[in-house]
């Protein structure tokens, strides 16, 4: 076949040789992934080389659409993992295999993979699939909302006995505090702050006002 030639289409329709190994496999458990290897190697021959791999996977595996619903969600798993290991022979692959106790790679091409274990086939197909971009497509997990910082609890205005007790205690000590000559300027200054003056009556005046407890 020349470059410029194009592949002769092949006619898709049901095989019935094929439909009967997937419900075979549905029924017998024991040899579910035997039989649906060979369901998969068998419909590869109606594999379509004039359409899209992914297309041409997906038009086999939709003739048997009623008979996966006899067979089952597995069977149907399981064949398509076969058949697109056969419809993609030569792609390479890489999986794990356990050689005298101890797990190794084994790197082969996916028509090799297809006559695998269960676990090893699964992925050997998972690779295909990602090679040729018919993976499934996972959503990027949207980031979580940022929580709003909780609000700082209202300070306790509660007048407690301890804080009465050193009030009254400073209280009774004013006048060394005014007299003292450090703590004299600093209550001076911070009266000034809050609004307030501070002056000492002239000696020999009596200051006059209401002064309460």
């Amino acid at each position: 076949m020349t470059a410029t030639q194009t592949p002769a289409a092949i006619v898709a329709h049901r095989d019935t040789a094929t439909a009967a190994l997937i419900l075979k496999a549905g029924k017998a458990a024991a040899s579910m992934l035997q039989l649906c290897k060979e369901a998969g190697k068998a419909a590869a021959a109606q594999l379509n080389p004039a359409t899209p791999i992914g297309q041409r996977i997906a038009d086999v595996v939709a003739l048997y659409a009623d008979d996966f619903k006899t067979a089952g969600h597995n069977v149907k798993a399981l064949f398509v993992d076969a058949l697109t290991l056969h419809a993609a022979a030569q792609t390479p692959v890489t999986v794990k295999t356990i050689v005298n106790g101890k797990a190794q790679d084994m790197h082969l091409t996916a028509g090799a993979a297809a006559g695998l274990p269960k676990h090893a086939m699964r992925e050997a197909a998972k690779q295909v699939r990602e090679a040729i971009g018919t993976a499934r497509k996972v959503s990027p997990k949207k980031p979580a909302a940022a929580k709003m910082p909780a609000a700082a609890p209202a300070p306790d205005m509660t007048v407690t006995a301890t804080e009465i007790d050193g009030f009254s205690a400073w209280l009774a000590n004013l006048d060394a505090y005014l007299t003292d000559a450090i703590f004299h300027q600093k209550i001076v200054a911070r009266a000034i702050e809050c609004g307030f003056v501070i002056t000492k009556a002239t000696k020999g005046k009596v200051v006059k006002g209401a002064a309460s407890a």
